[in-house]
């Protein structure tokens, strides 16, 4: 929320998340924008490198239609993907894919000011129906993307945050 706050009012920037995510947010009510504050047991073993299992985890995909793109034709418009991997109620790994770019990776710590920061609940994702899928595939196309070997470099440089997906790739190591 902080980045939203201070954020210059005339600054065009790339939107990290789907218009459709980002309008549900600012119909929620005030309360439900407060943050949640994680029980200490499971700050704690997420900072110890441990997997988690007590914050669920939660993957979706929706589509998505860059800003630059609206209003276009139809027929014009280039469609991609964007993939969340929530880990408890925050997204710790984001990936966008369209036809005609490279695909955009983000993980929570390294990438902050470009990762989506709504909560789970603020997204109004787990409402929309046929967004979430299952942990298999957003892991597939997390690592053909090389999602792997990104946050595997995160991870070695310590940029990336203790989450799940972390603590799990460094187990399978």
């Amino acid at each position: 929320m902080w980045k939203a706050k201070n954020k210059a009012r005339n600054q065009t920037q790339d939107m990290r998340a789907p218009q459709t995510v980002v309008d549900n947010a600012e119909r929620q009510p005030v309360m439900a924008k407060t943050m949640a504050v994680l029980p200490a047991k499971s700050a704690a073993s997420a900072t110890s490198g441990k997997i988690n299992d007590h914050r669920m985890q939660r993957y979706f995909r929706i589509p998505f239609i860059r800003p630059s793109d609206v209003g276009q034709d139809p027929n014009l418009m280039k469609k991609g993907w964007w993939y969340a991997h929530f880990d408890g109620h925050f997204i710790v790994r984001q990936m966008e894919l369209h036809p005609d770019k490279v695909p955009l990776l983000l993980v929570a710590g390294k990438d902050d000011m470009q990762i989506c920061e709504l909560s789970l609940e603020d997204t109004g994702l787990t409402r929309k129906k046929g967004a979430e899928v299952l942990p298999r595939e957003f892991e597939q196309v997390w690592n053909a993307n090389r999602g792997r070997e990104y946050l595997l470099a995160a991870i070695n440089t310590k940029q990336a945050r203790p989450s799940y997906a972390t603590a799990a790739l460094q187990a399978a190591r």
